[in-house]
């Protein structure tokens, strides 16, 4: 990876390649820059050019003609910290020999000499850093063996980099000093390199094989570079709420990438109650190490909510991942996430979102059943038991004795695998997680996943370049899906299966595609024997006895639920759980009610986030992937935004000009709820997630 992405550990997306928060960089070389065509950039005398964080010293003498110093080291050392102080990085350029054994060497300014392409293909010349520049330093080696500063230029005819970042030679005894400590720290964390990374090479300045090591960074093909920043700069053109940051390694090498566009952003404001983190691409070794947030739309669709590319599977890379979707979210937490179960993964949330629900997906441990136990010799009776026990136990103690059973009957005692998942039953196993809102994701299938939709239009098998000309093409469809859904749900109505009131009531409300999945509950119920088992004060409890078919579709089998329901409260609650992990009311829970002759349910069981008449945030927001150009709202929205920015600016000036602005926004909403209420166009009230 070129040199320009060393000296900071990330870039913010609010700002321009480049760009530090607070300070300019103008003039610092771009992320696609390269010289050579090799992975760091030599120059004529062997110097590779690295950027590399030193100690900023308060005051640096400047270069004059005279100083001396007792060797060449000592003179690189303190012009080093000199440019280091200024924002410049150095090069040593070609020593000469003079007459009675006199030597000369400059050190100079990086961007020195003229630019020069290096690219083979002369329709995609290389961007270049130098400049021509003629600061400089030149040194005289005398007879005696002192280090002269001969003359001296301390005119650039360019801009400096941040404060701080400089340029190293491959032998500088600094780089060599801070890659073995930085061995030593990882090891004392406990962190790993990369198993699987095809980058070998010597920490700088060292030559013993005892320092080869592997670094993690991500594994770029050529044009890789270019595309990324192509892809990040247009959609920061697009919209400023664009975010995306950068993690670089002191070797100057891109490890990780986050970012998520502004429609992500607006649409974790109404749907990032639930979030799940698919790592499918990276545990399965694919050519592109992708991590996708998603969540779930009021259609029931799977929907992004940010990207992450990261170069390795340990704690550390997924610290950063969650710490920067959590700085792109605005440091609001989901109440619930889901990922596989991987032990670095369990250290980052737990770190990160201490207060959010965090469970493991039963998809992707069940799919581990050949992996891990099909060298058994009943395994194909032990995995029939063992979807039996995960899928259809209802109670906490159901589970744990048909578990101890299994592991008893097949001596099972010694699978290191089956007493991992049992000492974490409370974090994937069904019957222990419905008690909390998962908006149906808990059960996850590979068909539900964003994975998989990416899947269908997005070969992982490519280069990046090729993958992120492919990513847009399968957003595009994404959201093309949901628009299409709303399109659906507010200009057509789906025929009642009953005659029941309170199916009309989430007819009236709710998008198709959930109201589907409720007249499937309804038409449930001709398989539920409703039967009163006994009253306490205002709470009846029934027993509802469900005809289940079973898998050879033959015969069938019951099951019984118990179900309450509080008269005064007008609260129904049925052992499935079903509302509470899905936000849809159950099969059981509409027979008791209707035997409660209960015609209306309360809006506690109308969720918000299902329903069809919400206007909400991310429908107005301008991306990369929508029809733009042809919505008039849209376009509105747009340009509003563009002003409320720019006005904004202008009020966090100070306090008074903030007061005076919300004070203008405070009358303007009024009016537009006065206008509102006069015309009719009243609409639900939606509260924030969060």
């Amino acid at each position: 990876m070129c040199a320009v992405l060393a000296s900071v550990s990330a870039y913010s997306g609010l700002l321009p390649f480049g760009t530090v928060s607070g300070m300019s960089t103008a003039g610092s070389p771009t992320i696609s820059e390269r010289e050579t065509e090799d992975s760091e950039k030599v120059d004529e005398q062997g110097v590779v050019e690295v950027e590399l964080p030193l100690e900023r010293e308060e005051e640096v003498e400047k270069p004059k003609v005279g100083m001396s110093f007792e060797s060449e080291e000592e003179v690189r050392k303190y012009y080093r910290r000199y440019a280091n102080s200024l924002g410049f990085g150095i090069r040593k350029l070609s020593t000469k020999a003079g007459k009675n054994g006199v030597k000369y060497f400059s050190l100079a300014c990086t961007r020195s000499c003229k630019p020069k392409s290096t690219s083979k293909n002369p329709f995609q010349s290389r961007q270049s850093s130098r400049t021509d520049c003629k600061a400089k330093i030149n040194i005289v080696v005398g007879t005696d063996g002192r280090y002269k500063v001969h003359t001296v230029n301390l005119q650039h005819n360019h801009t400096f980099s941040v404060p701080g970042k400089v340029r190293q030679p491959r032998s500088n005894k600094e780089s060599q000093t801070r890659g073995k400590r930085r061995l030593e720290q990882d090891d004392q964390a406990g962190i790993s390199f990369d198993n699987n990374s095809d980058s070998l090479i010597e920490v700088e300045g060292c030559e013993s094989s005892q320092y080869r090591m592997k670094f993690k960074q991500l594994r770029l093909c050529d044009g890789d570079e270019e595309a990324l920043q192509d892809y990040l700069n247009t959609m920061r053109k697009k919209n400023t709420n664009f975010f995306f940051k950068l993690d670089i390694n002191e070797q100057g090498h891109l490890r990780n990438v986050f970012w998520a566009d502004a429609r992500s952003r607006a649409a974790y404001e109404a749907f990032g109650d639930v979030i799940s983190l698919d790592t499918t691409h990276l545990t399965s070794k694919c050519d592109i190490p992708l991590a996708l947030f998603s969540g779930v739309n009021h259609h029931g669709q799977s929907m992004l909510l940010g990207c992450g590319l990261l170069s390795t599977e340990d704690s550390e890379a997924y610290l950063w991942l969650f710490r920067s979707w959590l700085e792109c979210m605005s440091s609001h937490a989901p109440k619930a996430i889901i990922t596989n179960e991987s032990k670095a993964v369990q250290v980052a949330v737990g770190d990160v979102f201490p207060d959010s629900r965090w469970r493991l997906s039963v998809w992707h441990i069940m799919k581990k059943l050949p992996e891990k136990l099909s060298g058994l010799p009943q395994y194909h009776a032990i995995k029939k038991i063992m979807k039996c026990i995960v899928y259809e136990s209802l109670r906490c103690d159901e589970f744990e004795e048909a578990w101890a059973k299994m592991i008893e009957e097949y001596n099972l005692l010694d699978n290191e695998w089956l007493k991992l998942l049992y000492s974490d039953r409370h974090r994937w196993v069904p019957v222990f997680v419905k008690d909390s809102f998962w908006a149906g994701l808990s059960t996850i299938q590979r068909r539900e996943s964003m994975t998989a939709l990416l899947d269908g239009d997005v070969n992982m098998r490519v280069s990046l370049k090729q993958f992120l000309e492919q990513y847009e093409f399968a957003l595009k469809n994404i959201v093309e899906k949901e628009n299409n859904a709303d399109t659906a749900s507010l200009n057509a109505s789906l025929p009642l299966v009953t005659n029941l009131y309170i199916e009309k009531q989430f007819q009236q409300v709710y998008t198709h595609e959930i109201f589907k999945h409720f007249q499937e509950e309804l038409k449930g119920m001709l398989y539920c024997n409703t039967t009163f088992v006994k009253m306490d004060g205002f709470i009846f409890t029934y027993e509802v006895t469900e005809s289940v078919e079973v898998k050879d579709g033959k015969s069938r089998r019951e099951i019984a639920y118990e179900v309450s329901y509080n008269e005064v409260e007008c609260e129904v609650k049925c052992q499935c759980r079903s509302f509470e992990f899905k936000g849809i009311l159950c099969r059981h829970s509409v027979s008791v009610l209707m035997k409660r002759k209960v015609n209306e349910v309360s809006n506690q069981y109308i969720l918000l986030r299902w329903r069809k008449d919400i206007k909400r945030k991310h429908n107005f927001v301008k991306s990369l992937y929508d029809d733009f150009g042809s919505n008039e709202q849209m376009q509105r929205y747009d340009r509003l935004c563009n002003q409320f920015f720019r006005v904004a600016e202008v009020g966090a000036e100070s306090t008074e000009k903030c007061k005076i602005l919300m004070d203008c926004l405070d009358e303007a909403s009024m009016k537009f709820v006065m206008i509102d209420s006069i015309c009719g166009r009243g609409q639900p009230p939606q509260e924030p997630f969060f």
